[in-house]
């Protein structure tokens, strides 16, 4: 049902009707009984921009977590699981709520299901959004940058289409030099086969740290050895799965995962293999999840700075939609090491 159907049940104009709904005062207030009594009777919601159309300012952004896989890899891999994407979620919540927006959170499980996305921009349900899990160069996020609206990013690489990337808000942790440093740290404990079990190679993060992990061997006068390296899925059965086929043909002396869910599972693999952390294997994560600190051993790992990245996704993004800024702008946010116990000298 739209307005105009409000209008011809009332008898009376669409702008009436707009007026009551937006609460003006000029209507009588016979008139305005009438018209709620309708808009009650059938339910009736105003869409979104209808309501900008009527000059209400819209305060939703949405925020939308994208987990497209094979439909054969999905059993039992629901992102709402994830530490990380949890974090965020929460994190990017409570900092729009504090600049006066609500989030719109939306999981994009197929392909199918960005249709919901552009139309949430198109029709003006929302005012702006976050993406965070797309893959490198996603053509859809593309298209809506490309089309003008207000869009962060989390986790994306520029370097492909700047032209585009230049119209939009990046936000990346400094996964290079996180990568980068976790290898150093395991080479001045003189190891040298440094196994490396990284992400979906699609994502700008898992290359990202595939790099600094070989910039760091380089640099140390050690060569990469491609049996040693390994790309999964960003899961604890991703890190089980990979670390199990490494242990099979390959005897490294320390790992390098691509996130703490892939250590968890590999410390998993590491034990049914009758080995032990650090012992025999020394393990060494990213992200640095709650559960990294209580795992047995406590877990050694690049510590992400989520906070800082969901306050500068909403606050930067909000800021943008509320003074009508065409704003862009590429954060790359540090991180730390935080040393604990699944490493130890290589014998």
């Amino acid at each position: 049902m739209k307005s105009t159907d409000i209008a011809r049940i009332a008898g009376v104009s669409r702008s009436t009707v707009s007026r009551v709904i937006n609460n003006y005062p000029n209507v009588p207030e016979e008139t305005r009984e009438r018209i709620l009594e309708i808009i009650k009777q059938y339910n009736y919601v105003p869409d979104a921009s209808a309501r900008i159309l009527a000059g209400i300012k819209n305060t939703t952004i949405g925020l939308f977590i994208i987990d497209i896989r094979p439909e054969s890899n999905s059993k039992g891999r629901r992102i709402a699981l994830s530490h990380y994407f949890s974090y965020l979620t929460g994190a990017i919540i409570e900092d729009a709520a504090k600049m006066g927006y609500r989030v719109l959170v939306t999981m994009i499980n197929n392909s199918e299901m960005y249709k919901d996305v552009k139309q949430a921009f198109y029709n003006k349900t929302i005012s702006g959004g976050i993406f965070i899990g797309q893959k490198s160069d996603d053509p859809i996020v593309k298209e809506i940058i490309t089309a003008g609206y207000k869009v962060a990013i989390i986790d994306q690489s520029i370097e492909s289409d700047k032209d585009i990337y230049s119209k939009c808000i990046v936000i990346n942790s400094d996964n290079f030099s996180g990568a980068y440093n976790a290898i150093q740290y395991l080479i001045n404990l003189k190891h040298s086969r440094i196994a490396c079990i990284t992400g979906e190679l699609e994502k700008a993060s898992a290359l990202e740290r595939l790099d600094g992990y070989k910039k760091a061997l380089l640099d140390a006068d050690i060569p990469v050895i491609n049996s040693l390296i390994a790309s999964e899925e960003f899961t604890e059965n991703g890190g089980y799965r990979a670390v199990k086929k490494l242990l099979a043909r390959e005897k490294p002396t320390a790992i390098f995962l691509g996130n703490d869910s892939m250590a968890i599972g590999a410390m998993k693999a590491i034990k049914e293999a009758g080995m032990k952390v650090p012992g025999d294997i020394s393990i060494v994560g990213f992200d640095d999840v709650e559960i990294s600190q209580y795992l047995n051993p406590p877990l050694t790992t690049v510590k992400m700075r989520l906070s800082e990245m969901a306050s500068l996704a909403a606050n930067s993004l909000i800021t943008a939609i509320d003074k009508e800024l065409n704003f862009s702008a590429n954060y790359k946010v540090p991180v730390d090491l935080m040393i604990r116990e699944s490493c130890t000298e290589s014998k």
